[in-house]
């Protein structure tokens, strides 16, 4: 028993790191998942944060660019640009693998891996791809709408 005046602070040592873990988990998340963003030359020309129901992009230069939001509803995937002072605005929707633009004109197509995601031009041509480890129809969905200038237009 001459040893249990060890036992106390240790315990309370074991209790405070416990604690500390669990408030510090509570408050990090494993978002955004950043994925690289390449163009037509297999450069590199940005990065996709990548949350659940949107994306953020950015510019190699890590400048913002926009946010793509997505609502999926009855299975189709609307793409809403959301600008610097946060209204949406439709500028397209994406249907089994088909990107259109708000106008119903198909502008491209795009298809997902677990790892990559790749867009393509209206004549079949590649748009680029990006790497999307997590959330890959948004991230797909996403990025197309941003490497077909659905934002642009």
């Amino acid at each position: 028993m001459k040893n249990n005046h060890y036992f106390l602070p240790l315990f309370l040592s074991l209790l405070l790191l416990f604690v500390g873990n669990a408030v510090n988990t509570v408050y990090s998340t494993p978002f955004p998942v950043k994925g690289e963003i390449y163009g037509t030359t297999e450069k590199q020309i940005g990065t996709a944060h990548v949350y659940p129901r949107y994306v953020e992009i950015f510019d190699i230069k890590n400048q913002f660019v926009g946010k793509v939001g997505i609502l999926v509803e009855e299975g189709v995937a609307k793409l809403f640009l959301v600008n610097s002072d946060n209204n949406p605005l439709l500028v397209g929707y994406a249907n089994k693998g088909i990107i259109f633009d708000s106008n119903d004109e198909i502008r491209g197509k795009y298809f997902w891996t677990p790892t990559w995601s790749f867009v393509y031009k209206k004549d079949g041509k590649r748009a680029g791809k990006v790497k999307c480890i997590a959330w890959p129809r948004v991230c797909a969905v996403g990025v197309g709408g941003y490497l077909l200038n659905l934002f642009k237009d």
